[in-house]
């Protein structure tokens, strides 16, 4: 039979004693990084942070209804898409969709689906070209970009639906970008 390994009231190599005291606040560690774990967790499922489900914006008009799905809060460096659903009430001859630069600042639009027959850039507004659409016809647009890094923006512009320079509808938008 082996003797036992004689004690000592020394701590092991590298432990000192200072490594065994509680500090004051010890007892609020635990529940504050529950508390701020599941506080993060809870921002991601809800969506408060961006990549939550898309916002929905309708704007019906006399001359055409306009219905835009879009993400309303973004988060910087990340994809997005864009779908807009454009009606018109009557026959359009040269559909155009003019988005303000604003809201595309630091931003890289890569696809625009299905392709302008013409695209121009005059007074601080990207404007699309379609051409033809009939009353009553779906017209479907949909654009995907990414937000180039920066800090906390809030982006506000305007999305014009005309018929040439006749103006058929206006959404207005706000974007959020946070880092």
């Amino acid at each position: 039979m082996s003797k036992p390994a004689p004690q000592s009231d020394d701590p092991p190599f590298g432990i000192e004693v200072r490594h065994g005291r509680v500090g004051r606040f010890a007892p609020w560690r635990t529940p504050l990084a529950i508390l701020l774990i599941g506080g993060m967790i809870a921002a991601a499922f809800t969506g408060w942070l961006g990549g939550g489900p898309d916002d929905t914006r309708r704007i019906e008009t006399s001359r055409a209804a306009v219905e835009l799905r879009y993400a309303a809060v973004l988060r910087s460096g990340n994809w997005f898409e864009t779908q807009v659903r454009i009606t018109p009430r009557q026959p359009v001859k040269d559909l155009v969709v003019d988005i303000d630069d604003s809201l595309w600042r630091a931003m890289s639009i890569d696809t625009l689906v299905p392709d302008a027959e013409s695209a121009t850039s005059l007074d601080g507004a990207y404007a699309y070209h379609f051409g033809e659409v009939k009353a009553g016809e779906f017209f479907t647009l949909k654009f995907d970009g990414q937000i180039q890094p920066r800090a906390f923006r809030s982006l506000k512009g305007n999305m014009r639906i005309a018929d040439g320079e006749s103006e058929l509808a206006v959404v207005p938008l706000s974007l959020t970008v946070l880092p």
